[in-house]
């Protein structure tokens, strides 16, 4: 939006136009996704409806046709006209893939076969574009890829009657996503944690790939809510990079204080929906309203609105368009919900992050403008990390805020909070400290001892699915005072176990316990010298196995 569109008489709407024309907020990313169509349509449905609609498309398009309306499970050829040629009929399988490169597989006899090899393409392409007419269609995902369009789906038909054919050619589209495998916890040591990112993809452009995501950028729609979600920052939006935006708003919101303006809202929307209903409101918006456009508005989280509040912001706003998936909606609703948590515990009220929609009376929302919850504005930059942002936006709020070190509850899916370690099921056995990618979870070293540091969890649960006697659990929270002073506290400790051939202290108590009680009716243990094998460290156990009718006694030295 043009500052200039944007009237102002008042010291406030001074401090807007001066803001917003001396601090544009970059919208570009780093690098673009291409795709080329050769503008290869394959068009999928039963007889009437696909033949039909594929004569409509034959003037512009290479256009071919699955008939899905198979009786077994071959593929025939039928006699249906001009199309006979390009036309088959089999019960379609699979649909996969984007522009410029969809691959749709058919049964025939018992198995899968690629339907471009059966027309006898030559080239390592299958099909640029695919109009799909089943009910339901192949793809049922909230965002589908560049190219497909489901033509049962009220509307899309006509849409992909009048787009289809000038999908021909090359076409870009930025990459929106950076992925940081170092910092990513979504598996470690064959064990799994964190799903967030795969959990809320619209578009289905995630996947496990072990210990780290794969996101396909041809499919990735920048819907955004994967970087939103992701509790360490190891997916982030990169259009623009977060560390750019965030100085965008620093510098933003200081032009505006310093050009006399006062109760700032920073109002974030896209540039279509978002930009259409922050211009139908330019005239009755509230002067202190700052329009920032985004890509999208699901890419904004914790980092971001915290940040923006600590720089000096009184609220937050996000325009949400009518198309927005209700899948990133729910995930930038929990978002902020575990925001108003956190101002809440720092004395700011609920409210000061909140959707609202580009239809409806989303104008009214911009009325009665609170007081910034700070009354110095932090100054800090965007770079560091999502983790290091939030940690700072927090720290900052903190300092100003008349609110006790209290601890409050999150919702499941927070990105900070602590464990809780059953003292009795717990063994020391370590393996939770093994798999903890932050370093949350620690060991006493020398000591068997199990602390944690709470302003370092992100919630991934790889210690709780790592550990053997199911003893951890997640606690979702904000410990406002473990973030005033992180310290390492202790959550178990257990004595030590001391090996009666040697001394040497190799496992705890516990563990020799547990050991013990598993192993009591198995055959190699029924003896009582095998049981006192138990209770020897390895060399021990290890010369005792080796000794010849207690010729080489290994509790004597």
């Amino acid at each position: 939006m043009n500052a200039a569109d944007l009237p102002s008489e008042t010291a406030d709407g001074r401090a807007r136009r001066t803001a917003l024309e001396e601090v544009p907020v970059p919208l570009t990313g780093d690098r673009a996704v291409d795709y080329l169509s050769r503008g290869r349509l394959l068009v999928i449905g039963p007889e009437a409806d696909a033949l039909d609609t594929a004569e409509r498309l034959t003037d512009s398009l290479d256009v071919y046709v699955l008939l899905t309306d198979a009786a077994g499970d071959r593929i025939a050829r039928p006699d249906t006209g001009r199309l006979a040629a390009r036309v088959r009929r089999a019960r379609r399988l699979e649909v996969a893939g984007h522009l410029g490169a969809f691959r749709v597989d058919v049964a025939e006899g018992g198995r899968a076969r690629d339907l471009a090899a059966h027309f006898g393409f030559t080239d390592d392409g299958g099909f640029d574009l695919v109009l799909d007419l089943d009910d339901p269609p192949a793809l049922m995902r909230e965002k589908r890829p560049p190219g497909y369009y489901a033509g049962v789906v009220p509307g899309e038909r006509a849409r992909a009657l009048d787009e289809l054919p000038g999908l021909v050619g090359e076409f870009e589209k930025p990459r929106y996503f950076r992925y940081n495998e170092s910092v990513c916890v979504h598996g470690t040591r064959g064990r799994s944690g964190c799903t967030r990112c795969l959990d809320v993809c619209a578009a289905s452009a995630i996947r496990s790939a072990g210990e780290r995501i794969d996101i396909d950028p041809y499919l990735c729609q920048g819907c955004g809510s994967c970087a939103t979600v992701c509790p360490t920052g190891a997916v982030t939006y990169a259009v623009p990079p977060p560390e750019r935006l965030l100085d965008a708003l620093c510098a933003l919101l200081r032009r505006y204080r310093e050009a006399g303006g006062q109760r700032p809202t920073v109002l974030f929307h896209d540039r279509e929906a978002g930009m259409e209903a922050v211009r139908a409101w330019a005239d009755a918006m509230p002067e202190s309203t700052l329009p920032v456009a985004v890509e999208d508005i699901g890419a904004l989280g914790l980092d971001t609105w915290l940040a923006s509040l600590a720089y000096g912001a009184a609220r937050v706003l996000l325009v949400a368009p009518p198309d927005l998936p209700p899948s990133e909606r729910a995930a930038t609703l929990e978002q902020m919900r575990h925001a108003d948590a956190i101002l809440g515990a720092l004395g700011a009220p609920a409210g000061r992050v909140a959707v609202i929609d580009a239809q409806g009376d989303g104008l009214s929302a911009l009325a009665g403008v609170p007081a910034p919850p700070v009354s110095e504005a932090a100054t800090f930059g965007g770079l560091g990390g999502k983790r290091e942002v939030m940690h700072r936006a927090i720290a900052h709020l903190q300092a100003q805020a008349d609110a006790a070190d209290t601890v409050v509850a999150l919702d499941a899916g927070a990105p900070f909070g602590a464990i809780a370690v059953d003292p009795d099921a717990c063994t020391l056995c370590m393996a939770c400290v093994s798999v903890c990618p932050p370093q949350a979870v620690l060991g006493g070293q020398e000591q068997p001892r199990l602390l944690f540091r709470e302003d370092r969890c992100v919630q991934c649960g790889l210690c709780e699915s790592s550990c053997p006697e199911d003893a951890i659990r997640l606690v979702p929270r904000m410990d406002l005072a473990a973030r005033r002073n992180p310290v390492e506290r202790l959550l178990h400790e257990e004595e030590m176990h001391h090996c009666p051939g040697c001394g040497k202290a190799f496992a705890t108590r516990k563990i020799i316990v547990r050991m013990e009680q598993r192993l009591a009716g198995h055959w190699m243990f029924r003896d009582e010298e095998a049981r006192r094998r138990l209770y020897l460290c390895e060399d021990c156990r290890v010369r005792a196995v080796l000794s010849d009718e207690g010729a080489l006694d290994p509790y004597r030295h």
